[in-house]
């Protein structure tokens, strides 16, 4: 099957860490925007690669984007979804919903690097504080910078 210039077929193939897979494909014109929005898909399930020491994000996706907020509107105190929300607005003046924002915070606090408090119904996180190794432990990196310079 041939395709008109311009359109394409991607099929993508994501696979998790318990062994579920999840098959998308692609047909039309690809555009960066809609790459950008594939590159969203794979990190909110949960397809981004870890380096060492610690993890990188796609530059200009959402995930990306959220992370530096974070570093920059929140270095030190508590915040919530909402809260987040309002300073990525704020920032890149796109939107970016309610729940696509608390799904990525839960992931980053998942993987270490926001610390989580629940209180009632109320969410609250904060940058993971790095922490200082006792006396003869290695000194662990994550929740360190985000993996992301400011």
């Amino acid at each position: 099957m041939s395709y008109p210039r311009g359109r394409r077929k991607l099929k993508l193939e994501l696979m998790d860490e318990n062994g579920d897979r999840l098959t998308l494909i692609f047909e039309g014109r690809l555009s960066r925007e809609k790459l950008l929005q594939l590159a969203d898909l794979m990190e909110l399930y949960g397809g981004a690669v870890e380096t060492q020491p610690e993890e990188q994000y796609i530059e200009n996706s959402k995930l990306g984007k959220l992370v530096r907020i974070l570093a920059k509107y929140f270095p030190f105190g508590y915040f919530t979804s909402r809260d987040a929300v309002e300073a990525y607005m704020t920032e890149y003046r796109e939107p970016i919903s309610l729940s696509t924002a608390s799904t990525y915070l839960a992931r980053l606090a998942d993987r270490g690097h926001l610390e989580k408090t629940k209180t009632g119904n109320l969410i609250r996180y904060r940058l993971a504080q790095p922490r200082i190794p006792r006396q003869g432990e290695r000194p662990e990196l994550r929740g360190y910078g985000l993996g992301l310079e400011p």
